[in-house]
C-alpha cells in the first residue's frame, strides 16, 4: 500500500513539473531597432517592408500607396454617383425598378460600404426619417450619393468628413429599404 502511494506521489510530481515548464514563458519583450519617431505608417500597420530600402524611399512608397488608395476611392465615388443617377432616372422613367436596376442598388450599397471603410466610419442605422415610398427613397439615395461625390472631390486624402460618413450610412440604409420594398411588391 505504501509503495503504491509512493509511486502515485512520484507520478503526480513528474506531471506537475512538466505542466509548470510548459506554462513558464520568457518575459523578454522584443523591441524595434528604430526609435518610434523614425517608423513609417507602414511599419505601424504591420506591412512587411524591405529593410534594405532607405527610410525616405519607404516613406515615399507609403505615401504613393495611400494616394493610390485615395484615387481608387474617388473612382468608387464616381461609380456610386453614376449608378445612383442611373437608378433614379430608370425608376422615374418606368415607375418601378427593373432587375438590372436592383443589381445596381446592390452595387451602390457595396460601394458606399467601401467609401465608409476608407473614411474610417462605422456602419450604423441612419437616424433620419424613413422615406414613405420608393420614389422618396430613390431620390434621397441619389441626393446622398451626390453629396458624397461633392464632399470627397473637395477634400484631400488627409481629411475625414462627417458628411461623407453620414451620407454613406444613409445610402446603405436606403439601399436596404429599396431592396426590402422591392421584394415586398414582387
Amino acid at each position: 500500500m505504501a509503495m503504491r502511494l509512493l509511486w502515485l506521489a512520484i507520478c503526480v510530481l513528474v506531471c506537475c513539473s512538466a505542466a509548470i515548464t510548459q506554462t513558464i514563458t520568457p518575459r523578454t519583450r522584443q523591441r524595434t531597432t528604430e526609435p518610434p519617431d523614425r517608423r513609417t505608417p507602414a511599419d505601424l500597420w504591420g506591412k512587411p517592408q524591405d529593410s534594405a530600402l532607405p527610410d525616405d524611399m519607404r516613406t515615399r512608397m507609403a505615401v504613393e500607396r495611400a494616394e493610390n488608395d485615395h484615387r481608387k476611392v474617388l473612382e468608387d465615388v464616381d461609380k456610386l454617383s453614376a449608378l445612383s443617377s442611373e437608378v433614379a432616372r430608370g425608376y422615374h422613367d418606368r415607375g418601378r425598378l427593373s432587375d438590372e436596376e436592383l443589381k445596381k442598388v446592390s452595387a451602390i450599397e457595396k460601394l458606399a460600404k467601401h467609401v465608409l471603410t476608407h473614411t474610417l466610419g462605422d456602419e450604423v442605422e441612419d437616424k433620419s426619417p424613413k422615406p414613405s415610398n420608393m420614389t422618396e427613397a430613390v431620390d434621397q439615395m441619389n441626393a446622398a450619393a451626390a453629396s458624397i461625390k461633392k464632399t470627397m472631390e473637395a477634400e484631400t486624402r488627409f481629411e475625414v468628413s462627417a458628411v461623407v460618413i453620414a451620407s454613406s450610412n444613409q445610402v446603405i440604409t436606403l439601399a436596404h429599404f429599396i431592396k426590402r420594398v422591392h421584394n415586398k411588391t414582387d
